[in-house]
């Protein structure tokens, strides 16, 4: 299973924003796990990861960072980050 550590905050307007299609991916395949993860009150968990800007999606394989986006994006763009298989992985 893919997991995607979706870096967000209550006050972040494009967070809200990117938040349903999350929550669509989330529901319509079986294989991807969102993480939802509130900076504010998990801020060492962002501090690891070197999340400088949210909304941030990063994509663990097999325990390593396979592809991370930053920004606001679309249900495309977040289906082609897990389906991407020519980032460079590096441990977490």
């Amino acid at each position: 299973m893919k997991q995607v550590y979706y870096f967000t905050a209550d006050w972040c307007g494009p967070c809200k924003k990117v938040r349903p299609i999350v929550e669509d991916i989330n529901r319509d395949l079986a294989d991807v796990k969102f993480q939802i993860i509130d900076v504010d009150l998990e801020g060492e968990f962002a501090r690891r990861f070197e999340v400088k800007s949210i909304p941030t999606f990063i994509l663990i394989e097999d325990g390593v960072e396979a592809n991370r986006l930053t920004g606001a994006q679309t249900r495309e763009k977040l289906l082609e980050m897990l389906n991407d298989e020519k980032n460079p992985k590096k441990n977490v």
